[in-house]
């Protein structure tokens, strides 16, 4: 019987099972030699990247008159192209202690025992499973005043500075503005390798970063078909068309197709605010001609003729919060000169957004509200919604109130300690509730706040009512301040709102 080393390989490949067999250096089995006694090699093992020591001690009779090599490779191979990986070597003895830094996936461990006389080999195989701590928990985007990092917090442990602990001390210059969950992310159109991505943007720098190893993909510097000639991210979004993400720089909307680069906007006199938000298309407002513009794929959609209460209004874009998916709406506040405020509410089904005729399709411009200069909501340090009703949460000071649409009430909701500064809130949702009948895992209103050098990030419960309970403690505590709350489950994250 022949059997060569590539085919043993292959089926090792393809069983994931632990096999062994006898050969020469050639092709010829010699079935009458003994092969060597081999114990306490498993038929599988799991790791952790970036964390676990794979420790294996097999037991070999009479070890010393043979040769040990360990290798792995992955199996995330096309079958079809002809071509086996051959893997890589990662011991030359027969004890193993093998630092995991792997990417997430499954592979191949292989150990060859070599006779040093006849250069007979005995190959067995086993299945290695590598994971990740990095798949699942809480992302806090957050700055020193100077450098920009995530601190990453998971159900046993945390890892403080998350960018430099897995890019050899590298991370972003500059304060901190925002970081987006992007799925299906790949390097190359013809890539076969999808992975998860945090989309980071400082106001110096960006980053595009893996979540299954941490390492950064791209950088501002190589991200651009043709790179600005300014440098200045200032928001960054990804679109309900999961394969481009949107990225505002220097008051100009970039659009990346996954796979390839951002590309250059239309030509066009907008200068576009760095407040925007994600709805059936992306919605930017330019404050050259104070009006509200769509972004559908690397197009600037003007707005319909039923939305001219949205055209040339004569004031300012404070904030946007926009819910897509089942809810599929969206609360616009501008400022005017005066002081007083605009409040919108739309309905942004794709239709709707277009302003379609088609019969049942709603009106954009739902309803609209005039509010006080002297309401809190004007002069707010931070403010959020609530994707599930017309709640509005802001900030004074280290006071949270809530309102509502409907009659714009100010609710004082809760104190944190004397001096904190809130610095971001939102509410997180996951999954997204793209349609009926999606249970959210997780949904919290997130409140963080700063005072002194450190970071404190509050999750709130939120009942029906859209109110929010004192919490005696921070959930999350740590060194910065916090601009962005991400959470990520299975490798999935979620939309922020």
């Amino acid at each position: 019987m022949v059997m060569n080393k590539i085919y043993i390989l292959i089926i090792g490949l393809f069983t994931l099972l632990s096999v062994s067999c006898v050969k020469e250096g050639g092709n010829e089995f010699v079935p009458d030699l003994p092969a060597p006694s081999l114990k306490g090699f498993e038929k599988a093992y799991s790791a952790f990247t970036h964390k676990d020591i794979l420790s294996i001690s097999p037991a070999v009779e009479n070890e010393g008159q043979y040769d040990f090599s360990w290798t792995v490779v992955s199996t995330n191979f096309v079958v079809n192209s002809g071509v086996v990986p051959a893997g890589d070597t990662i011991a030359r003895t027969k004890n193993l202690s093998y630092e995991v830094l792997l990417n997430p996936g499954q592979y191949i461990l292989t150990l060859r025992i070599k006779d040093k006389q006849t250069g007979v080999t005995q190959i067995s195989t086993s299945a290695l499973s590598v994971s990740t701590l990095t798949m699942g928990g809480w992302y806090l985007l957050k700055d020193d005043g100077g450098k920009t990092d995530f601190d990453f917090v998971y159900p046993n442990g945390r890892i403080d500075n998350w960018l430099a602990n897995f890019n050899g001390g590298r991370n972003l210059p500059g304060k901190a503005i925002k970081s987006i969950f992007a799925g299906s992310f790949k390097i190359g159109l013809k890539s076969t390798e999808l992975y998860s991505v945090f989309v980071v943007i400082s106001d110096q720098d960006a980053a595009i970063c893996r979540i299954d190893n941490g390492k950064i993909v791209m950088g501002f510097d190589d991200m651009f078909f043709t790179k600005p000639a300014v440098k200045k991210p200032q928001n960054v979004l990804q679109p309900q068309a999961d394969n481009l993400i949107h990225l505002i720089n220097d008051s100009k909307v970039y659009t990346l197709s996954k796979g390839s680069y951002f590309s250059a906007p239309p030509l066009s006199s907008y200068k576009m605010s760095p407040v925007a938000a994600v709805a059936s298309m992306d919605m930017v407002f330019d404050d050259n001609s104070k009006s509200m513009v769509w972004v559908d794929g690397s197009n600037y959609v003007a707005l319909p003729g039923t939305a001219g209460a949205l055209k040339n209004i004569n004031a300012d874009v404070v904030w946007m919060g926009a819910y897509p998916g089942q809810r599929n709406a969206a609360l616009i506040l501008f400022r005017k000169s005066a002081g007083e405020g605009l409040l919108f509410k739309l309905n942004t089904q794709f239709g709707s957004m277009t302003g379609s005729t088609f019969p049942g399709t709603p009106p954009l411009i739902q309803d609209s509200k005039t509010v006080s200069a002297a309401h809190g909501l004007m002069s707010a340090d931070a403010i959020g919604g609530n994707y599930d009703s017309d709640y509005i949460y802001y900030a004074k000071g280290n006071k949270i109130y809530m309102t509502d649409f409907a009659s714009l009430p100010e609710n004082l909701q809760v104190t944190l300690p004397e001096g904190e500064q809130v610095t971001a809130i939102q509410h997180i949702k996951y999954p997204q509730p793209a349609y009926a009948g999606i249970v959210a895992t997780t949904d919290y209103l997130a409140i963080a706040s700063y005072a002194a050098g450190k970071y404190k990030v509050w999750l709130h419960t939120i009942s029906s009512t859209g109110t929010i309970q004192t919490l005696a403690q921070p959930t999350f505590e740590g060194q910065g301040r916090v601009t962005c709350v991400n959470y990520v489950e299975q490798g999935k994250g979620n939309r922020t709102y």
